[in-house]
């Protein structure tokens, strides 16, 4: 099997089972070993794959990075194995040295600030903030959110497809639902999205609105980076401190994968550490 039948393949088959842009990142990664090697596939070894991790970081491509290439190299070749196209896996025992990053989530003093720079903007940018802090949801989930997902009565809202496309549900604040119902209150459009763009007034929020809207306002006026992954990161600590079991929080976030287990583990005993220092 050549080369673009072995990856065309894999695309095939792991569409189903892996999100869409994970696939595209993984194979651009293959992509870009074999261009750099000129080597095809069955002929790829771990000299190839080290001396184009080097080169990487010889570019100035951050460890987290260049350790998300390499994960998807060993997905790719694992998947040559199984089926039989190669014999061996030349990215068996690669690895990545990575220098920890301390958990980053907001202090309870400065999420006040945040919320209190967006009372003064518009209803649906108070509503979001409020949003990504109750639920610990992803901005993409935040984006394809309808007003069908949400159950009042209850305080949920039904994830339809998260990551890897596995749904899940989400509980909300009573302080998330009165800034929700006041924003969905002035809205006169039988449009389906909870958040709706404000260039095109029938599609969901595009992911990349609110990214800039974080990192060119809020984050400038605050004097400190705040992002919509940071709210995530801050739902999780903020419920450690309160304490909530990791399985329970992680339920809530909806992953599994034994990375993302690794990071919020730090970032529950961090946040848990805090509050002990806090008391001492």
């Amino acid at each position: 099997m050549d080369c673009e039948t072995c990856i065309n393949q894999f695309e095939l088959d792991y569409q189903f089972c892996l999100d869409p842009k994970s696939v595209e990142l993984y194979l651009l990664s293959v992509k870009q070993l074999i261009e750099h090697s000129g080597k095809s596939i069955d002929t790829l070894n771990k000299k190839h794959i080290r001396l184009w991790l080097y080169y990487l970081s010889e570019k100035g491509y951050k460890p987290q990075t260049i350790s998300s290439k390499l994960g998807g190299l060993k997905t790719f070749f694992t998947y040559c194995c199984e089926e039989g196209i190669l014999s061996t896996n030349p990215a068996v025992g690669i690895s990545i040295k990575m220098e920890e990053s301390k958990p980053f989530y907001l202090s309870l003093t400065d999420l006040t600030k945040l919320r209190q720079l967006v009372n003064k903007r518009i209803l649906a940018e108070r509503a979001i903030i409020e949003v990504l802090y109750a639920t610990g949801m992803r901005i993409s989930e935040l984006s394809n959110m309808r007003r069908e997902d949400i159950y009042w009565n209850e305080r949920t809202i039904q994830i339809q497809k998260g990551k890897r496309k596995k749904g899940r549900i989400v509980l909300f604040t009573k302080e998330c639902e009165v800034h929700l119902k006041a924003y969905l209150d002035t809205r006169m459009d039988d449009v389906p999205y909870v958040f709706v763009s404000p260039k095109y007034a029938d599609r969901p929020i595009q992911i990349y609105y609110v990214g800039k809207r974080f990192r060119e306002i809020y984050s400038k006026q605050l004097g400190f980076r705040v992002t919509p992954h940071t709210l995530r990161h801050t739902f999780a600590a903020h419920l450690a401190q309160k304490g909530m079991p990791l399985e329970y929080i992680q339920t809530l976030l909806g992953h599994e994968s034994p990375q993302q287990t690794r990071y919020y583990a730090r970032l529950y005993n961090h946040a848990r550490k805090e509050l002990y220092d806090e008391f001492m």
